[in-house]
């Protein structure tokens, strides 16, 4: 029996919730002690048809992006909501329909409202449901060959749908196709199949009607606005309108693609809209039955061409999806009359919602404060994401100017708006000094000789193509800090520098013999560096390109980076490593080993103290530079393509091989302090990624701060470094107490005669009469009784020995061990260090023998140096008088033990004399050098 979830121990009557759903995903403990899963950007649509719904005068889209979906605002396209939880499985059909939006994943079928789950209803389907047809109070959900059909008991909606039948199809009516509900056609759905219509009467279970087999498969369905008529499309092209009473083609249309959407104009003017799987959309005039327009790739044949196209009821609007993860809308233009015929104009472009539909390959933020981020992909498009507003987010175009004069590295003319795009993106630079003034983006494209800029103000593609000087492919392209000069690397080993704002070509050298593949400019515009497959990293003069220094490296360089207030240069090397140099000295100051294969993308924080990189082992690294060890691994189920870290250093940017979309993730050490150390390839864990619902890391101070468990973690691991007490036995060791504390003690009288009031306090004044009449006993004096008990116990012997006097004791008899003794004191305050040493009689004159042996051992152990002479002047302002008679007779055990503090002392005092005077000579000689 299908089963629902629902929460538990809910009263009767009250509206019940599911609590968990089986598969969703639960918050796992941090594998990185840095980053954690944010969210995913530039994910809109996949090849899931989206769903079309009203809600008032408002239209709303539903489209699915894996295991979620997304609700837009079909007037703006404003994102509204995105479902949550993750679903277990990726949502292979949905359905809207007024507040509630229905999905289907596995053998599951879930209500959402407002993108909250509110039930699972578990079909127990042995094949995955892939269609989803709701209207009134039922729910049907189709396998490939069983229909499943639920139905809600309450109008509402307020409690789960409940199982109401299921329909098996007769054997040979192929795959389930779609499922559709003809107008004014009373508990009946249309079972449309690869070969066949069925039309099933779901209250009775009882099929109606099955049309004869079709000679072509079956493609696409749709209800028409005539009744008793729906739409249907073919393999072959041809789309009929197809009359379910009468069993018989109304008439027929051709496409000459085959056709994998339909959908009928509801407005008044009699058109259907046919998607092709070339990614064209043909429209026709079903009046004339003629072809009036045909829209040529408006979503990629690559990835399937349009999933769906729809329009919306009762307007002039239509709506397109694809596998090309674009979401767009056209809008029809009222008719042209004339006296002889009506002009219907082409549909135009109303609004778009997109994103790479292949993964990206370079990344690049154009702010410090992390807003926008620059994305290149394999698509060979070229889009600027927003992290805070989804709306912002623009693909940059490349239709070229016109222009009415050649100038150097100018291509004159205006390239036709249908051109194939410009070949994929394999280098790109961005520099924002110059924004809004002239070209500040340079990339380098696969196969082409030349590079191209791009306008980050305007979005679109710049005025210069700039050659390189051989004539080969460009590898790597840099641009100067200050934004005027562009960089361009070739496959052939040389470097041309133009000039950005006029394109004019500048300077050229060549001095490798392979092909370059990192180049960069300090930020003073004095030196130019580059890497080459020849193992070379070579630094030029940038007035005169003159090479001042080559430094080989120990394998060819794939890539470099240099941060610019650090002076630090990175670059990878083909033997998996990441070489850290100084442009000052030419030194190289670190080497980062441990990934396992090839290093795919690294990049500096804004500090300079990490570099985090990936390889394709699937692994990102973060390296501490200060101490060049690994701080931070962790694994993800996709190899890194590309990676960057934000100028706040709130970011991380990472693209996939196997995602489209951009993944977030937040730095945790900017909420919270996290314990590092050096972790090894065993420590290896996978790494959740993150969704577009932001599921994990629901909000950026939860994402980075996560449970209490995981920074307990991280403070009690096992491999933490903990100081010891003393680094060394021949350094003087200082105790961790606070100045103020060893100064207090030394003038403590002072302190006290300071805070002594100046006035003796006053007798408070006779209380009224009627607050002494309480009715109790009055307090008696102490008599002479008890006064006589406490000097006899004095003499007797049987006070209690403090806790200071018993520690003197025993650490003495345990051979001289103070530890215990001196911890003590440490915790003891002023007041209570004089209170003790007070105490301290002639009757007792061993505690005083042994008090001094115990600030000798410890100046004898180099610990606590200031403490230790702090106690021993307490001491002695305290004692002076017991001190000064210790020649006497009696005390040859106190005399003896001064003798030895004082040459102790004495001896260090003088070794920590000469060691001061012996650094002030060396600074003293440094600085008249």
């Amino acid at each position: 029996m299908p089963s629902v979830s629902t929460s538990s121990a809910v009263e009767s009557g009250k509206r019940r919730k599911i609590a968990t759903v089986a598969g969703s995903a639960r918050r796992q403990q941090h594998a990185s002690r840095i980053f954690s899963p944010f969210r995913a950007l530039g994910y809109v649509t996949s090849t899931v048809p989206f769903s079309v719904s009203t809600l008032g005068q408002t239209f709303i889209l539903t489209t699915v992006v894996g295991n979620s979906f997304q609700v837009y605002d079909a007037g703006s396209l404003h994102l509204l909501f995105v479902s949550s939880p993750q679903t277990s499985s990726p949502i292979s059909a949905v359905s809207t329909h007024f507040h509630f939006v229905y999905a289907v994943w596995g053998s599951t079928i879930g209500v959402f409202r407002r993108g909250k789950l509110e039930y699972a209803v578990d079909t127990n389907s042995p094949l995955p449901l892939t269609k989803l047809l709701v209207f009134g109070d039922y729910v049907c959900a189709a396998s490939d060959e069983t229909v499943y059909v639920y139905r809600f008991g309450a109008a509402d909606k307020s409690s789960p749908p409940e199982f109401y039948t299921s329909i098996d199809l007769p054997p040979g009516a192929g795959e389930i196709l779609d499922l559709i509900h003809p107008h004014t056609y009373l508990n009946k759905i249309v079972v449309a199949t690869s070969s066949y219509i069925l039309l099933y009467n779901i209250r009775i279970g009882k099929l109606l009607f099955q049309s004869d087999p079709f000679d072509s498969l079956l493609t696409a369905v749709d209800v028409a606005p005539v009744l008793d008529t729906i739409g249907l499309a073919f393999e072959d092209g041809r789309v009929q309108a197809f009359n379910l009473r009468y069993a018989k083609v109304v008439f027929e249309l051709s496409c000459r693609q085959k056709v994998t959407s339909i959908s009928f104009r509801t407005d008044g003017t009699p058109h259907l809209a046919a998607g092709t799987v070339d990614g064209d959309i043909y429209f026709y005039d079903l009046n004339r039955q003629r072809r009036v327009h045909i829209m040529r790739d408006v979503h990629s044949s690559e990835q399937g061409g349009v999933a769906r196209v729809s329009f919306l009821n009762g307007q002039p609007v239509f709506v397109t999806s694809g596998g090309d993860n674009y979401l767009k809308e056209y809008v029809f233009d009222p008719e042209l009359s004339t006296s002889t015929a009506l002009i219907t104009s082409p549909p135009r472009h109303l609004r778009s919602r997109g994103g790479h539909s292949k993964p990206s390959t370079n990344l690049s933020f154009t702010d410090d404060s992390g807003h926008f981020l620059l994305s290149s992909a394999l698509d060979r498009s070229l889009w600027l994401f927003s992290l805070r507003k989804d709306a912002q987010s623009h693909e940059l175009s490349q239709r070229e100017k016109a222009s009415s004069s050649q100038l150097p590295g100018r291509k004159a003319g205006l390239t036709s708006g249908l051109k194939e795009k410009f070949p994929e993106i394999t280098a790109m630079a961005y520099e924002a000094n110059k924004l809004g003034d002239w070209e500040n983006i340079v990339t380098a494209h696969k196969g082409l000789a030349y590079a191209r800029t791009w306008d980050g103000h305007r979005g679109a593609v710049g005025r210069w193509q700039l050659k390189t000087s051989d004539k080969s492919a460009v590898r790597s392209v840099a641009i100067s800090f200050c934004g005027n000069f562009a960089l361009i690397g070739s496959a052939h080993g040389a470097v041309d520098v133009y000039n950005l704002q006029s394109g004019v070509h500048r300077k050229r050298f060549r001095s490798h013999k392979r092909a370059v593949t990192g180049v960069a400019v300090d930020g003073l515009n004095k030196t130019i560096i580059s890497c080459s497959l020849d193992g070379q990293l070579q630094f030029h003069e940038f007035k005169t390109a003159a090479l001042t220094y080559s430094l080989q490296l120990p394998a060819p360089a794939t890539s470099l980076l240099l941060h610019r207030s650090t002076d630090l240069l990175a670059v990878s090397l083909e033997n998996k490593q990441i070489l850290v140099v100084d442009i000052l000295t030419k030194r190289v100051v670190r080497e980062l080993k441990g990934h396992a294969q090839a290093i795919s993308a690294f990049d500096f924080s804004a500090d300079g103290r990490w570099i985090v990189s990936a390889s394709k082992d699937g692994t990102i690294r973060t390296w501490d530079l200060p101490t060049g060890s690994c701080i931070d691994a962790v694994r993800v189920s996709s190899p890194v393509s590309a990676l960057r870290l934000s100028g706040n250093g709130e970011w991380l940017a990472t693209a996939h091989e196997d995602g489209v979309g951009i993944n977030l993730w937040t730095n945790r050490t900017l909420f919270k302090q996290v314990a590092f150390r050096q972790v090894t390839s065993d420590e290896l864990a996978l790494l959740e990624m993150p969704n577009v619902a932001g599921e994990g890391a629901s909000g950026i101070l939860e994402g980075a701060l996560g449970e209490q468990e995981d920074e307990e973690d991280d403070v009690a691991d096992s491999g933490a470094y903990v100081s010891p007490e003393q680094l060394n036995p021949q350094l003087m060791t200082l105790s961790t107490m606070p100045r103020n504390r060893f100064t207090t003690l030394v003038n403590l009288e002072t302190i006290k005669q300071r805070n002594k009031p100046k006035e003796a306090p006053k007798a408070p004044e006779q209380a009224p009469f009627f607050l002494t009449l309480t009715g109790g006993a009055a307090e008696k004096p102490e008599d002479d009784t008890g006064k006589a008990v406490a000097k006899a116990k004095l003499k007797s012997g049987t006070v209690k020995m403090s806790e200071f006097k018993r520690k003197l004791v025993e650490c003495h008899a345990v051979g001289g061990e103070y530890s215990d003794l001196i911890a003590y004191l440490k915790h003891l305050t002023p007041s209570a260090t004089d209170l003790e040493l007070r105490s301290l009689t002639l009757e007792e004159i061993d505690h005083f023998t042994y008090f001094i042996d115990a600030m000798t051992s410890r100046l004898e152990q180099r610990q606590d140096y200031e403490l230790v002479q702090a106690w021993m002047t307490m001491l002695l302002k305290i004692h002076g008088d017991v001190v000064a008679g210790s020649k006497e007779d009696g005390f040859a055990d106190l005399n003896e033990a001064l003798v030895r503090w004082q040459e102790v002392e004495g001896k260090e005092k003088k070794r920590i004399d000469d060691l001061v005077g012996y650094c002030a000579s060396v600074v003293g000689f440094l600085r008249m050098e």
